[in-house]
């Protein structure tokens, strides 16, 4: 057989979901959130690029400085309103008092389960299941969270529409710092 495009092969390396993610205030799964349908986090530093024009003629080229400024973060959750809006309320007293800012947290976990089919895993029999450890690496690994710290919701929005009546919110929020954790 030949290669349809003539570029090379690929092979499969491996599946995982991401369907595993939590969204939590302050660490606190018990905080009422609504139905969220999506998250989106920039967190950028400001870095200024100057030159030294004294310097312009050198042989070597123009010297170039980058200086480090400051950070910030911009947070948007977009929800649909449904079973515990009315709990919406307290997310707005709760993250909207820019005297009390609260953290939030992203947990993300890929990986499948499945049946260990051939065995090959040491000390693991055919029914037991198992991770896929080469789909995303070392099961351990596969975990990441996200810390917004300090955070204050600048910004609501509500939106609903004649055709399908769904009621969507969306929540802006900035932060002062972003932590990375993984597994």
């Amino acid at each position: 057989m030949a290669a349809i495009y003539e570029k090379q092969q690929t092979k499969f390396a491996g599946s995982f979901a991401s369907d595993q993610a939590a969204l939590t205030i302050g660490g606190d799964a018990n905080t009422p959130l609504g139905i969220v349908q999506n998250a989106n986090v920039s967190f950028a530093q400001s870095i200024n690029r100057i030159y030294d024009v004294s310097n312009g003629g050198m042989s070597q080229g123009v010297p170039v400085f980058y200086v480090g400024g400051r950070t910030q973060g911009q947070a948007t959750i977009a929800r649909v309103l449904g079973p515990e809006s009315g709990a919406l309320c307290d997310f707005y007293r709760l993250m909207g008092n820019v005297c009390s800012p609260s953290d939030i947290m992203f947990r993300f976990q890929g990986g499948c389960e499945s049946k260990n089919r051939t065995g090959s895993v040491a000390g693991v029999t055919e029914t037991e299941d198992v991770a896929i450890a080469a789909a995303v690496g070392n099961a351990e690994n596969n975990k990441v969270s996200y810390t917004l710290q300090g955070c204050v919701m600048t910004n609501v929005g509500i939106q609903v529409g004649a055709q399908d009546m769904i009621v969507n919110e969306n929540v802006t929020l900035m932060f002062a710092n972003l932590e990375c954790q993984g597994g």
